[in-house]
Order: structure tokens, then C-alpha cells, then sequence
């Protein structure tokens, strides 16, 4: 029963950031496998969340704001939208998983919707990094 609580915490803590589950893993004795296999299924289940979800987090953070963007905004935007269009997607979805899970899922659905792919690659990249927070924080199990 203990192990359960342990590999859950590190699903739990992959739903929001993948790259830093995997230390908290070996740091409670988790193997390499136990450790990948969570987090993986964490970060797959937050991405997934968030990506459906974000439409409802965003219509309600859109229904409190009733000031017109600045002008500084607009660039923001203008250059958000000059990357999005000079560089392909499959460049832009492995840089996400740097940020965080929320934030990743959020840009995805909201720049990148109608693209069909996008949702599968944006999982397989979640998974890849993973993989490389494992591989990154698996010495600490021989400490």
C-alpha cells in the first residue's frame, strides 16, 4: 500500500512539471520502469486534462478581462504569430515541455487546434521527456 502512495505522488507531481517527477521517484526508491511508467502516465493524463479543458479556463479568464489588449500585448502577439507561422510545428512542440504541462497544453490547443497531429506529437513529446528526466535523474537510486 506504501508503494502506491509513492508512485502516485509521482504521477501527481508530472501532471504539472515531467522533467523534475523522476527525482522525487528515485528519491523514494521507485525502479527506473516504476519511475518512467508514472511519470509518463502522469504527464500523458495533465496534457490530456488541460488540453480539453483549457477552453473553459480560457473563457472564463477572457469573461473577467473587458479592458482592450495594449499596445505591448500586440506585439507580444504579433511576434507569437510571426514565429507560428516561420517556423513548423514540429519545431515549436518539443521547446513546450521546458515550460510546463498547463502552460503547454494550453499554447498547443490554442495556436495549434485545428491541426490534427499536433495533439499525438505533443504526447509522444511529453513521453520523450519523460524518458530524459529519467534517464537525467536516475543516478540519484544509487545514492
Amino acid at each position: 500500500m506504501f508503494m502506491f502512495w509513492k508512485i502516485l505522488s509521482v504521477v501527481l507531481a508530472s501532471i504539472v512539471k515531467t522533467f523534475f517527477a523522476p527525482a522525487a521517484g528515485f528519491a523514494a526508491g521507485l525502479s527506473f520502469g516504476t519511475t518512467f511508467a508514472a511519470t509518463s502516465i502522469g504527464a500523458m493524463t495533465g496534457f490530456t486534462l488541460f488540453y480539453f479543458f483549457c477552453d473553459i479556463i480560457l473563457n472564463r479568464f477572457y469573461k473577467k478581462r473587458k479592458k482592450l489588449p495594449t499596445a505591448k500585448q500586440l506585439r507580444k502577439a504579433r511576434k507569437i504569430v510571426n514565429f507560428k507561422k516561420k517556423y513548423p510545428v514540429w519545431v515549436f512542440i518539443p521547446m513546450l515541455p521546458v515550460m510546463s504541462i498547463p502552460v503547454m497544453a494550453i499554447v498547443v490547443r490554442k495556436f495549434f487546434r485545428h491541426n490534427k497531429p499536433v495533439f499525438a506529437l505533443s504526447l509522444l513529446t511529453v513521453t520523450l521527456f519523460a524518458l530524459v528526466g529519467c534517464l537525467v535523474f536516475s543516478p540519484i537510486q544509487y545514492l
